[in-house]
């Protein structure tokens, strides 16, 4: 039956390569617009000079594959691993081969389980079992990127039929070769070991959307992208939460959905027919192999070059992670408070403050508040009104210095107090919306937030040297949580952003302003003396500094070692975008004379 099958996929793929022409011969007439296409497959190149380890193993792999091993190994900034050719004629003639690695597997991958992923993906190419095999993999990728391509209507369609004949027919001999792939990979990394690479795969991609979807995409709405983009993920899998909801997908892999033209079996099958093959020999050794970034050399440097490729040309400005959730966190914040206030003044509720709205819900006219949303169910009502009114109390928290949003790797933020405790507004309002007697504790919690930042600012310690005069300013800068570098007539200050500056700079990104001088703007439209006795606030006298040592470099990044008489010292970084006034570095150079050195 298989042999059968094997001489009509012959034969439909013969037709197929009169069809194909006819189908790109209509395209050429067919009138269409032209688009610019890259030559660029994306991603970094690794060389067998820079990653000698790598390419070694690669070909051994290969070799086990019987196939030739790839022309390039790229590494990209997802969740796949892939062996593709640049083919014509249906994939007939073969041309430049080219592995694909992506960062999040090797991150999230023993090197074990690496080997038993590339063992399969080098398997599509094998010829050891039938070299039709093969021919039928690249036969149907390069169909279904043919099928894809059509525009004309006239081609498009009768060209469609005949793939999806071709994909039915050809889909048990795709089957046989995908299990002849994995049965490759069992024999590289063990059938247990191969087993739980496709158990983790869907784990990792649902990581990385998490981290796509929670983290990095509410950094972009305010031209923000993370730095230290791949180690952030590291971080998000190491969270105790993370872990659990990982291991979870990891021990009942849901089944991803398939196209037309999808080769491989359900995914439970090919982990019952792996798990199946293994002996108890094996499930008694566990994987010493290290992690699968431990193939590369210099994983770090790799990582950082593939970042900045990336990012290249996005317009992004590069922040830490905290400084992005804080951002997002307080806008979030911002943007429910404003819906609650906005129907409330339209529904006649005046003043439209949140404290109205507290002073609603303890006499007891809860309706007020509920009847705001327009949906028949009460749970519905309560739920949608304590999320608005929770997010409005956190917005004039945070804008009153009285909260900020921290990152959370479970999260992706988390609201804490002035003293650090993490902090619940809306929990606090669907419980006082249940019971009008919650109203009062949420109102003293507020009115107790408000004692301990007046508490802090009585009890703050001036310094022993009060700046003057403005020099000069740098921002943003990045380094021990600062964002903002001044220079006075008497010392050098750095700030920490408080809530109502990431709140600021967050707004200047969304209407096209910089964030750099909203935070310089900020800063010096209050006196130096006054800034030196915030809590946000390091203030460093010139007799002071001890050394303070510039860095520059040709790609744009620049930083600055400080280090105090006293032994303590802080780096900062900052790029060719951040914002500066005045002349910062020859009023360094006249205060700090040699102790201030340049690269």
């Amino acid at each position: 039956m298989r042999t059968l099958r094997a001489a009509l996929a012959v034969s439909f793929l013969a037709v197929a390569y009169v069809l194909a022409a006819f189908a790109l011969v209509g395209q050429q007439m067919a009138p269409r617009r032209r688009t610019r296409t890259s030559s660029d497959p994306g991603g970094l190149v690794l060389t067998e000079q820079e990653q000698p380890g790598l390419w070694a193993e690669v070909r051994a792999l290969a070799a086990t594959a019987g196939t030739r091993a790839p022309d390039e190994i790229r590494l990209v900034p997802e969740v796949n691993a892939a062996v593709s050719e640049e083919t014509s004629l249906l994939g007939l003639r073969t041309g430049t081969r080219r592995m694909f690695l992506g960062v999040p597997l090797l991150q999230g991958l023993s090197r074990n389980q690496l080997h038993a992923l590339l063992a399969h993906e080098l398997g599509h190419h094998s010829t050891s079992h039938t070299r039709l095999g093969a021919l039928i993999h690249r036969s149907r990728l390069a169909i279904a990127e043919v099928a894809a391509s059509l525009s004309n209507p006239l081609v498009k369609r009768p060209f469609r039929t005949y793939a999806r004949l071709f994909f039915s027919l050809t889909r048990p001999l795709a089957h046989a070769h995908e299990i002849d792939a994995d049965r490759l990979s069992a024999t590289v990394a063990g059938p247990r070991t191969a087993a739980t690479t496709l158990r983790t795969l869907p784990a990792l991609d649902a990581a990385w959307h998490i981290y796509l979807e929670q983290y990095v995409e509410a950094g972009t709405h305010y031209g923000l992208r993370p730095t230290r983009f791949f180690d952030n993920f590291t971080n998000l899998m190491s969270d105790p939460e993370r872990l659990e909801e990982l291991a979870r997908i990891s021990a009942a892999p849901p089944e991803a959905k398939t196209s037309a033209y999808d080769s491989h079996p359900p995914l439970s099958e090919r982990i019952e027919r792996l798990e199946s093959m293994a002996s108890a020999d094996e499930a008694d050794k566990s994987d010493k192999s290290g992690n699968a970034a431990s193939i590369l050399r210099y994983p770090s440097q790799n990582f950082l070059a593939l970042e900045d490729k990336t990012f290249a040309g996005s317009g992004l400005t590069p922040a830490p992670m905290a400084e992005i959730v804080s951002v997002a966190g307080a806008r979030a914040a911002a943007i429910n408070a404003e819906t609650l206030l906005n129907a409330m003044q339209e529904n006649q509720i005046v003043p439209a403050t949140v404290r109205v709205a507290l002073d609603l819900i303890a006499s007891g006219n809860l309706d007020t508040l509920l009847n705001l949303v327009e949906v028949e169910d009460a749970e519905a009502k309560r739920k949608v009104i304590a999320r608005l009114l929770g997010a409005a109390i956190a917005h004039e928290l945070v804008g009153e210095d009285k909260a900020r949003y921290e990152l959370s790797w479970a999260g992706p933020w988390r609201l804490v107090d002035i003293a650090g405790q993490e902090v619940d507004p809306e929990e606090l309002a669907y419980e006082a919306l249940g019971s009008p007697g919650y109203a009062a504790a949420l109102r003293a919690w507020v009115h107790q937030l408000d004692a301990q930042v007046d508490a802090k600012v009585e009890t703050a310690t001036p310094t022993s040297t009060q700046p003057d005069g403005y020099i000069g300013a740098l921002a943003p800068i990045s380094g021990d949580g600062f964002r903002t570098l001044l220079v006075t007539e008497t010392g050098l200050m750095l700030l920490k952003p408080t809530g109502s500056d990431r709140l600021a700079t967050g707004l200047a990104t969304v209407t096209s302003g910089s964030p750099g001088r909203k935070l310089i703007q900020r800063a010096l439209d209050r006196s130096p003396a006054e800034l030196a006795t915030a809590s946000n606030a390091a203030y460093v006298p010139w007799d002071q500094i001890r050394a303070l040592h510039l860095k520059q470099s040709s790609s744009g990044r620049r930083s600055a070692d400080i280090t105090t008489a006293a032994g303590k010292g802080w780096s900062l970084q900052w790029t060719n975008a951040a914002e500066s006034e005045g002349h910062i570095w020859p009023a360094v150079d006249h205060y700090l004379g040699r102790r201030f050195t340049v690269d």
